[in-house]
């Protein structure tokens, strides 16, 4: 046993569920495995509005978690009323109405620069500080978004200097998000990009998903290419231990994710769903959805689209593991060439033929080719992905990719070159 001691600092954590949640409590499951006293901050009450329960059974019972007060504000009902009027299909025609939620949006952003989650800085901040003291911890990981969380970093390394050493992991791409840059006003932009930049400055190492997230980084901060690498997301070997697939009696697309205007619009899929001539094919959503996207699906009148809403990562996996064709989706945009999301490596290691829709030339498309695990098509071309979903359809038969292709992405690996960042202690 050795004498590694990290402290982890965590605002979406169990029972909080989502994608984002899953990087960190990896970490910390593995960390643990490899003999790390490991110290968890994290809130006492979900930090958003979706909860996974069944996600609390991943925390191991060695770890050490300190539940701190937050007085954080999960995203409210209105946020979607806020962002529509940004985007020309959802811009309230009503001129008034639209002058209200621009006014609503306008204190948004002055009341909240950075995030919602920023009023659990304090208390984070405060009970990090005891726990450096009581058990002379020295390593330090902060992973965002919520991006407010780097603040207690700041504050860290200014009371305890070269004392500690922190790992600033970021799961986004934060002054160079869509969000940030589609909606949000000029001063809370040049705000979040100093506060970005004093982040990067003053931690010990920053840890980013991909390669091209690094790049945009490094290419404005020249001085953070010494300083930086990159880890990508993964796939938890256990996780798929007890999945039981799913067995439909219809030919499947399977979506596992969010819904929404600026990253993942379904609509866009089903001229070529049709135009695929595959019989009856169901295109299954499991997650989250704008409420404005869900009526506008609505009104197109496709009918073979099915919204399952939220479920346990678990139940995600069985679905996942079942369908004939997995969907990666992926909106025409710079930030979508450059991200590689957390999904992604559950779908390598499911086995299932993927459907890649994106950009032409992205981080996504690359790993799908790389690895021959399905096909990639360009998000405006209806007749490509049409041909896409054949080939992948042709496909769903054909055995799994053999493990040496993707064990470098298992979450094992992957926190372990987490650690290998950390000086001796």
């Amino acid at each position: 046993m050795n004498n590694h001691k990290l402290l982890m600092i965590i605002n979406s954590f169990p029972p909080s569920g989502g994608s984002g949640v899953q990087r960190p409590l990896k970490f910390l499951k593995y960390s643990c495995r490899a003999g790390w006293e490991v110290h968890a901050i994290v809130p006492k009450k979900p930090s958003n509005n979706i909860t996974d329960y069944s996600l609390l059974e991943e925390i191991p019972a060695e770890a050490h978690i300190h539940k701190v007060r937050s007085l954080g504000i999960k995203t409210p009902e209105y946020a979607t009323n806020i962002n529509s009027t940004y985007l020309e299909e959802t811009t309230p025609q009503n001129p008034i109405k639209r002058k209200f939620w621009l006014l609503i949006r306008f204190f948004n952003d002055l009341i909240f620069p950075i995030d919602k989650q920023i009023g659990w800085i304090p208390f984070a901040t405060h009970k990090a500080i005891q726990l450096i003291k009581k058990h002379h911890i020295k390593n330090i990981y902060i992973t965002a978004s919520p991006f407010s969380s780097f603040l207690v970093g700041i504050r860290l390394k200014k009371k305890f200097g070269e004392n500690i050493f922190w790992v600033a992991d970021y799961r986004d791409a934060w002054q160079f998000d869509i969000y940030i840059n589609k909606q949000t006003l000029p001063f809370r932009r040049r705000y979040i990009e100093k506060t970005d930049e004093k982040a990067l400055m003053i931690c010990d190492r920053a840890v980013f998903v991909t390669e091209a997230v690094r790049h945009t980084y490094t290419q404005k901060y020249p001085w953070l290419s010494s300083k930086s690498c990159t880890i990508t997301n993964g796939y938890d070997e256990e996780d798929f231990k007890d999945v039981k697939p799913v067995k439909f009696s219809y030919p499947t697309l399977f979506y596992m994710g969010k819904g929404d205007f600026l990253y993942c619009n379904p609509i866009k899929l089903f001229e070529a769903i049709i135009l695929s001539g595959i019989p009856n094919l169901h295109f299954i959503h499991m997650g989250i959805i704008d409420s404005l996207l869900l009526e506008k699906i609505k009104q197109t009148g496709f009918d073979l689209y099915f919204y399952e809403g939220y479920k346990p990562h678990k139940e995600a996996l069985n679905y996942l593991c079942g369908a004939d064709i997995n969907l990666i989706m992926r909106e025409n945009n710079e930030e979508s060439k450059k991200t590689l999301s957390g999904k992604i490596f559950e779908l390598l290691r499911a086995g299932r033929p993927i459907l890649s829709v994106g950009p032409q030339n992205s981080v996504i498309s690359d790993l799908v080719n790389e690895t021959q695990t399905g096909v990639h098509a360009f998000i405006e071309d209806p007749q490509a992905i049409a041909e896409a979903l054949r080939i992948c359809y042709s496909r769903r038969n054909d055995p799994p990719p053999p493990k040496e292709v993707i064990e470098k992405y298992s979450r094992e690996y992957l926190t372990k070159k987490l650690l290998s960042l950390y000086p001796e202690s």
